[in-house]
């Protein structure tokens, strides 16, 4: 999301000032690069939502009338060909775009009880361990299954059981292994990056700066800094989602800090408005370096099929302050 060209300037003022200077001594040994170009092309990374990969002999089978409470199952649903069986999504689930013609029945905190039966769903599919949800949704005499969603490992439990539940484990097989191949990919793309350390937050930081809400371990964010050879610096939160003291943040000094936003209303100058207002912290080493970054989408909150493109996106931002 950096523009490659602001190193270019200061590069260019060395050359041009090198003009005016006698031939320098041979220089001593090189030091060892702490960056490596990226050797790779950019994986093309399929949007299963939006096209699914059914296998031949499940594309005709009979599914369960199904109501997706949460964005995540509802573009897993679509990646196993079940967009025909929905019949009820939250607010909020926008992708893939033909899915905004199944009736919303609210938010997964406020679904309406009082059009939910109306939908006459054979399955509600909860995402996470809400108990009020839980509750609310037993009180209606509506039969629900409860997905994880916390850990990367988690998606890959929520689509065999998914697949399972709606007569579909060979597509769910499918796209698993499509979505392991994929983040192997991305993996491949950078393994020529250094390691960092990366503070990787789930919104912006107020202004004024108060807390971060800062992604830790156990979190699938943190798998995929892991498995992308960096290093959490939100570890000490010993939980996979927590506020982050500022006196925390200066402590850890990040060397790259990337906040997650769904829309640019926060931070409608990118990259230039999230450094300054983390300048205003303490000194950091992210800032110095201008290694300070935003990924905007509502997609990069999700654990669902486009996981490999967030992986990317945060993979490219960490190695290049950019992403494909």
């Amino acid at each position: 999301m950096t523009p490659r060209g602001r190193h270019v300037a200061p590069l260019l003022l060395l050359l041009l000032a090198a003009c005016d200077r006698p031939p320098p001594a041979p220089p001593a040994a090189a030091a060892p690069a702490t960056s490596a170009p990226t050797s790779r092309p950019a994986p093309v990374l399929r949007d299963y939502a939006a096209d699914p990969d059914i296998a031949p002999a499940e594309r005709d089978a009979p599914a369960p009338r199904l109501l997706s409470a949460a964005p995540n199952l509802t573009e897993l649903c679509c990646a196993l060909g079940l967009r025909g069986a929905l019949v009820g999504r939250t607010r909020y689930c926008l992708h893939p775009p033909g899915v905004a013609s199944v009736p919303a029945v609210g938010a997964l905190n406020d679904l309406n009880a009082e059009i939910l039966p109306g939908l006459r769903p054979d399955l509600v599919l909860v995402s996470g361990t809400s108990r009020a949800i839980r509750d609310r949704l037993a009180q209606l005499g509506l039969r629900f299954e409860s997905l994880p969603d916390t850990r990367l490992d988690d998606l890959f439990t929520s689509i065999r059981r998914l697949g399972e539940l709606t007569g579909r484990p060979q597509t769910a097989a499918a796209l698993a292994a499509a979505l392991r191949d994929d983040l192997a990919a991305v993996t491949r793309r950078y393994a020529a990056a250094p390691p960092r350390r990366v503070l990787l937050l789930t919104g912006p930081l107020p202004d004024p700066p108060t807390q971060a809400d800062a992604a830790g371990p156990g979190s699938f964010y943190d798998d995929l800094l892991r498995l992308a050879g960096h290093t959490n610096a939100a570890a000490d939160t010993a939980r996979p989602f927590a506020p982050l003291g500022l006196e925390a943040v200066v402590a850890a000094d990040p060397d790259v800090i990337i906040e997650l936003a769904p829309d640019r209303r926060a931070r409608p100058g990118g990259d230039a408005d999230a450094a300054r207002a983390w300048a205003r912290v303490g000194r950091l080493r992210a800032v110095a370096a201008g290694r300070v970054h935003v990924l905007i989408g509502p997609e990069h909150f999700l654990l669902g099929p486009r996981i490999a493109h967030t992986y990317a996106a945060l993979a490219g931002l960490v190695a290049e302050g950019r992403h494909d």
